[in-house]
């Protein structure tokens, strides 16, 4: 069973910030990699965050998250502590330590990707947070997390007969094209697109910015492409859209499913890691990482083929 992190140990933690009193607790669902909740106090809502990983990596997304929230998107950014400081550290589970993040409530609904609109508000939202970061020459210090994860050798991934040899196959099929194409190279989300649509602004937001990394941006591009796979005429309509806002050209976007191979690769490892370690944070179904490794792995092979 994984650790999770007391309400009551949340409540001591929270002094680090200057809260307006009274406020209250709910504990939400959370993710794969991190415990949630809504604080309300009488000036708004907040989130807490508590992520299983390093502080390095988690301030890395925070960072990023506050520059495109300065450039006017809500982003979920940090509300720093008294110190000054995005994240706090506390223990959990017993000997280890991780941070905790109070985040700015970014309103509204998860962007349904079947409406009319979707689309391009999807592909204007991704081009316009990678040309920020670029224009800030932001480098987040989590450096590259595809290349050296896929590359490095992992038993519960030799465990799983044939899945090494796929992995090394996705990675080789990105450096050929990269070799014959030129590739701009980014600051990444790292993960599908958490956009969410404010009915009232009809503002796009964003959050959860944890996978975030140093790679290809046509990584971001291949997993947002996925989103409308469904339809070629709503994936050109995001890929318009994402032109008309980034530092990319068209000819460039031959290699999308090269990088939807390498984050399928991405997928396979991870769950093969949650499969092999019995991990349940954010999906208590026992049959849960053995079916999303199971697809991912058939996925990742038909798009080898």
């Amino acid at each position: 069973m994984h650790f999770t992190l007391p309400d009551a140990a949340l409540v001591s933690a929270l002094t680090a910030w200057s809260l307006p009193q009274p406020w209250t607790l709910t504990r939400i669902r959370g993710g794969f990699t991190g415990d949630v909740w809504y604080v309300d106090t009488n000036q708004g809502r907040l989130v807490a965050k508590f992520a299983y990983e390093s502080r390095e990596a988690f301030e890395a997304g925070l960072q990023a998250a506050e520059i495109v929230e300065r450039a006017g998107i809500a982003s979920g950014a940090p509300l720093r502590t008294i110190a000054g400081e995005q994240t706090i550290m506390l223990e959990g589970p017993p000997t280890l330590f991780h941070p905790l993040a109070l985040l700015h409530f970014v309103p509204g609904e998860p962007l349904d990707v079947k409406q009319p609109g979707s689309a391009y508000l999807t592909g204007s939202l991704l081009g316009r947070i990678h040309t920020i970061l670029l224009r800030e020459q932001f480098r987040p210090q989590s450096g590259d997390r595809i290349f050296a994860y896929l590359k490095e050798e992992a038993v519960e991934v030799t465990a799983q007969i044939g899945l090494s040899l796929l992995l090394q196959r996705a990675v080789e099929a990105v450096e050929t094209f990269e070799k014959r194409t030129r590739v701009p190279y980014g600051t990444l989300y790292g993960d599908s697109l958490q956009a969410l649509f404010d009915r009232k602004t009809h503002q796009v937001g964003l959050i959860d910015w944890g996978a975030i990394s140093w790679g290809p941006l046509l990584f971001d591009v291949a997993l947002a492409t996925e989103l409308f796979s469904f339809s070629q005429a709503q994936t050109d309509c995001f890929l318009q859209s994402y032109l008309a806002e980034a530092l990319i050209e068209s000819q460039q976007l031959e290699g999308v499913k090269f990088y939807q191979a390498l984050r399928h690769a991405q997928l396979a490892k991870f769950f093969a890691w949650r499969l092999a370690h019995q991990a349940t944070l954010g999906n208590p179904d026992p049959m849960a990482n053995e079916l999303a490794l199971k697809e991912n792995r058939m996925t990742l092979a038909h798009l080898l083929e």
